[in-house]
């Protein structure tokens, strides 16, 4: 089990935050989940031979959550001028 740290966009309130609980929480793999409103956070503990992180983040954008593993957010914003050029 490893716990995984999600940056998610689009909760506007406790409702989204329930539902990405919801969602988050019927995955296989998954649980022990966590959603911070105030911080945009997901923290779940999960099964990483069932599921990865990339794996719940597609899922949640799907869902109209856009999200990234936390430790990724450096590399999709980029340092230079927003990603363009991944630098």
């Amino acid at each position: 089990m490893q716990t995984a740290v999600l940056n998610i966009d689009g909760m506007n309130g406790e409702d989204c935050a329930d539902k990405i609980t919801e969602l988050l929480a019927n995955i296989a793999g998954v649980s022990d989940v966590r959603v911070s409103l105030r911080d945009g956070l997901a923290s779940v503990r999960l099964d990483e031979a069932l599921v990865s992180p990339r794996m719940l983040t597609r899922g949640l954008t799907a869902a109209g959550y856009p999200s990234v593993p936390a430790g990724e957010v450096a590399a999709k914003t980029g340092a230079c001028c927003g990603g363009c050029c991944g630098g």
